[in-house]
């Protein structure tokens, strides 16, 4: 029985009963070395109902370096219900497993993970056990912490086991379970079982030695003599309880032979405990077996058929603390003979037991680190490469491998090692090829993490080191450099690229003309005394499907999608948006959830100018995710700023402040102009929304003004026309009319369709009377870019013909202006247009308590999830899209059609489900 642990105990049962009602959940175990973390796990495994399914896993400190090793713990038993899984998910594991060669996505593979521990628990319950998390290697952990934030009824129970104080295993947004001392009286019952004899003072000196923790408790008794336990003799000196155990378990291997020792070394090294690898690392197989046999009797490890089980981690790291430098190296060197030639183990143990440059090493660590990364092992392949740089003779390979391993430590999330890598790598060649490579990660790393201006800098340098001998890197790192170029405000920048990218045009054929007609437009508006450059919106060259030729691919690469906004203002919107749709959907298809923060930006900000207000709060908040998960700080910011600009339209402003202050908290430091600009725009519609206009246009100006906080060159172009309306509203009709010709002067509205209904408004709102109505009936009969602007037209018209008198008609366009912002889930707008119609003489009634229309009552998640349902897909499909469980999407539809009003998946292909959210341009 366990003393003192009645609670968790509780608590841990309670998680892994709620699995037989289909209920899922997380816990991570927390405590010091010994404290009993590994005792409630075993507990647990022992307690659980027979139909529960436990799959556990062991966290090897010799196996941090070999790719999803822990995975595999989990995944073996489940191998035969592999081909129960898409295709692309069947293949990630496989290619984990070692039985695939395709290159993996780590998300995909943790998706896949997820995938096939669901379908296990549809047989039955499952409860997954990881002991020692702290010492999985990083794809492993990776992969079980990012199923354990995801699952939700699938009937999965996972319980975590990890060291305090190890930043490997950090797990956040996991719940947690701290594991502090025993209470007084359960450590004095559990010393009156490992020390009977022990007089009182004895006892009182171990109770405060052991300061509470159980394997103290038991293992500082053993390490005194019997004299000493009667009190006959002194005991040792006072030594912090860490130091303290590794102290008795050095001294526990000290008192076995030499010939004993070496045996359990080996088995110290060997990851596994595999017991054939160990015996045959042996120079005599039968002393090494009873070598084993001893050390068993010792209590240092347990021993079966197959397999050495260390007693306690600490074990492990004294002996081979202990060991000398040339018997560690010799002991690698013969369980490096031992293992196959294709073992990755092999590779590992060769290394560790060479001192100085080794090129052969070299070779084999960088064959490993090219197997790591295909099977989504980015981190333990950069730490592969690291060593194959170190053994390398020549600078050459040294850089070519540092640079590598930058590469994949940005892939893993982890910039902070990805620049100091780099550094090293610039110091050991001059080749042109190899700088700009260099360049390419450090300006990717430098954009997410802080600072674009130097991102685009940085990504040019690099390609004109490139331009005549790598057209195709050149060509990648240029239109990079206009994504940062964009994102800090620098026009000049994109004109240069622009021009860059016109020696590359004949090369490679990758970057399409209407592309590199956008940049040079922008470019163009960089210099007053340049001759602008037509809008790509009149080219007439263009045709429907040329977004598709570009962002088609079946691996469509993300480096390539525009800067957020970009398609919009140059006349692209539609085509852009259908091709960014279809390209999200094969990062999806493909798993590629990494990249999903990124890569949703432009479609997002194209959601929003096209009124596709819930498409566009589902997708970014799925992205927001694996954008902070995975710190894509430039990311996340933008994807809060469109956050808030949809809460702001739709009269949550606590919400819109909430989210726009913390895109500005991230976006500012980083001179992340464009998301500064974008969360000033929707703090600025929000005061707009509540009535205050003049606080309105304070914001506003943030973006519109030369040297503001968050002035940009094109963003500038969607604000001045709500500037302008706010001018208006507040009473500074001169002020308006500067900024009416601040837009016409930088943005030339008539070559920007988007722009021309709410230019045409603008100018009806300062005209004469006589010249008003005409205005806006040109801007009616534009096509807005939504019916939310649409809207807007109708209501400001509306209001004009009221204080003009023309009721009936004033009634006509309020009346469209309210259908509009209803549609459209923009509620204070839709009580705008009531307030206008009751001043018009119009009863209005009040829009009906309650939570409103279905689809609107449904969390992004929901919504998603339905969308995708009504277009006849499986659970299973549902899933693999959404990177979540088939189980958990099953449990969204179920409480979804209550809120819908149906009773059958069929009735989800109603058109109400889409008809709010057209992406299509509106006719007012």
């Amino acid at each position: 029985m366990i003393l003192g642990r009645q609670r968790e105990q509780q608590q841990l049962a309670d998680l892994v009963l709620g699995t037989r009602q289909g209920r899922s959940g997380s816990v991570v175990l927390r405590g010091p070395a010994g404290i009993g973390k590994s005792t409630l796990l075993d507990d647990l495994a022992h307690t659980v109902p027979p139909d529960v399914r436990v799959l556990r896993v062991v966290g090897v400190e010799s196996e941090v370096e070999l790719c999803c090793a822990g995975l595999h713990q989990v995944l073996r038993p489940l191998l035969p219900r592999l081909d129960r899984l898409p295709d692309p998910q069947a293949e990630a594991i496989r290619a984990a497993f070692g039985l695939g060669s395709a290159p993996v996505d780590r998300f995909l593979l943790s998706l896949a993970a997820l995938t096939l521990l669901s379908d296990a628990c549809e047989e039955a319950p499952v409860a997954v056990l990881v002991d020692d998390a702290h010492r999985l290697d990083p794809a492993s952990a990776d992969a079980l912490v990012f199923i354990a934030r995801r699952i939700e009824a699938e009937g999965l129970a996972m319980v975590f086991a990890a060291r305090d104080g190890c930043g490997r295993f950090d797990a956040p947004g996991l719940p947690e379970l701290a594991l502090g001392p025993l209470p007084p009286d359960a450590a004095e019952k559990l010393l009156a079982r490992t020390a009977p004899e022990a007089v009182r003072a004895v006892r009182q000196r171990l109770l405060h030695e052991s300061e509470g923790n159980p394997l103290a408790l038991c293992e500082l008794p053993a390490a005194l003599t019997a004299e000493q336990l009667r009190g006959g003799s002194p005991l040792p000196e006072h030594l912090p309880l860490n130091s303290r155990l590794q102290q008795i378990y050095s001294d526990r291997t000290a008192r076995l032979s030499d010939r004993h020792s070496d045996a359990l070394l080996l088995a110290a090294i060997e990851h596994d405990g595999d017991l054939t690898v160990i015996l045959g690392a042996s120079d005599d197989r039968d002393a090494a077996t009873a070598d084993l046999y001893a050390a068993a009797a010792a209590g240092l490890i347990e021993l079966d058929e197959q397999r050495v089980r260390f007693r306690h981690p600490l074990v492990r790291s004294a002996l081979y603390q202990a060991a000398p430098v040339r018997t560690r190296h010799a002991a690698h060197q013969a369980l490096a003979r031992s293992l196959d030639a294709d073992d990755e183990r092999r590779v590992w143990h060769l290394a560790a037991a060479t001192m100085g440059a080794d090129d052969t090493v070299a070779d084999l660590l960088a064959h490993c680190a090219d197997r790591s990364r295909r099977a989504g092992g980015v981190v333990t392949a950069g730490h592969a490469l690291r060593r194959a740089a170190a053994f390398a003779t020549s600078p050459r390979a040294r850089a070519r491998w540092l640079i590598d391993a930058a590469a994949c430590a940005w892939e893993a999330s982890d910039p902070a090692h990805a620049l100091p890598l780099l550094d090293e790598a610039e110091t050991l060649v001059s080749e042109p090829a190899l700088r700009a490579r260099s360049a390419r990660v450090r300006g990717t790393v430098i954009h997410a993490g802080g600072d674009p201006a130097l991102a685009c800098r940085t990504l040019l340098d690099g390609a004109r080191l490139v331009l005549d001998g790598d057209a195709g890197l050149a060509e990648e790192m240029l239109v990079l450099a206009a994504r940062s170029a964009w994102v800090a405000n620098r026009p000049q920048e994109v004109a240069r690229i622009a021009e860059l990218l016109e020696r590359t045009r004949s090369s490679t054929g990758r970057v399409p003309d209407h592309f590199r007609a956008q940049l040079a437009y922008v470019g163009g508006l960089s210099s007053d005394a340049a001759p602008r450059t037509a809008s790509p919106a009149h080219d007439p060259h263009a045709t429907a499907d040329r977004a598709p030729l570009w962002y088609g691919a079946a691996d469509a690469p993300p480096w390539m999608w525009p800067p957020s906004f970009l398609p919009h203002l140059a006349g692209d919107t539609e085509s852009t948006v259908d091709a960014l749709q279809r390209a999200v959907a094969t990062l999806r298809k493909n798993g590629a959830v990494g990249a999903l923060p990124l890569s949703v930006l432009p479609l997002v900000s194209l959601q929003l100018v096209t009124g596709q207000w819930t498409a566009a709060t589902a997708l970014a908040t799925e992205a927001l995710r694996p954008a902070d998960e995975t710190g894509q700080r430039t990311a996340a910011a933008d994807l809060r700023a469109v956050l808030a600009w949809v809460a702001a339209a739709r009269g949550d402003g606590d919400r819109c402040r909430e989210l726009a202050e913390e895109a500005l908290d991230l976006a500012v430091p980083q001179g992340n102009a464009s998301t500064a600009a974008l969360a000033y725009w929707a703090l600025g519609l929000n005061a707009l929304a509540e009535g205050k206009a003049s606080g309105a246009a304070r914001l506003f100006r943030e973006v519109t003004t030369p040297g503001a906080r968050a002035e940009h060159f094109m963003m500038s172009w969607l604000v001045l026309p709500d500037l302008v309306e706010a001018y208006v509203r507040a009473g500074q009709t001169e002020l308006a009319r500067s900024a009416l010709e601040q837009l016409e002067r930088c943005a030339a509205p008539a070559d920007v369709p988007a722009l021309h209904p709410a230019w045409q408004r603008c100018r009806a709102l300062l005209a004469a009377d006589d010249a008003a109505d005409a205005l806006f009936a040109a801007a009616l009969a534009a096509e807005a870019p939504s019916a939310f602007e649409a809207g807007r037209t109708h209501l400001l018209y509306g209001e004009w013909l009221r204080r003009a008198r023309r009721i009936k008609s004033a009634r006509d366009h309020l009346h469209q202006a309210l259908r509009s912002f209803q549609a459209a889930g923009a509620t204070p707008w839709a009580e705008l247009a009531r307030c206008e119609l009751r001043a018009a003489g119009e009863q209005v009634a009040e829009p009906a308590p309650g939570p409103g229309d279905g689809p609107q009552r449904l969390t992004p998640r929901e919504l998603q999830i339905v969308r995708l349902a009504a277009q006849g897909m499986s659970n299973s499909d549902i899933a693999a899209q959404l990177f979540l469980s088939p189980r958990t999407v099953g449990h969204h539809l179920y409480k979804v059609f209550p809120k819908l009003g149906i009773t059958s998946r069929h009735q989800l292909r109603s058109e109400r489900l889409e008809s709010a959210e057209r992406p299509s341009s509106v006719r007012a």
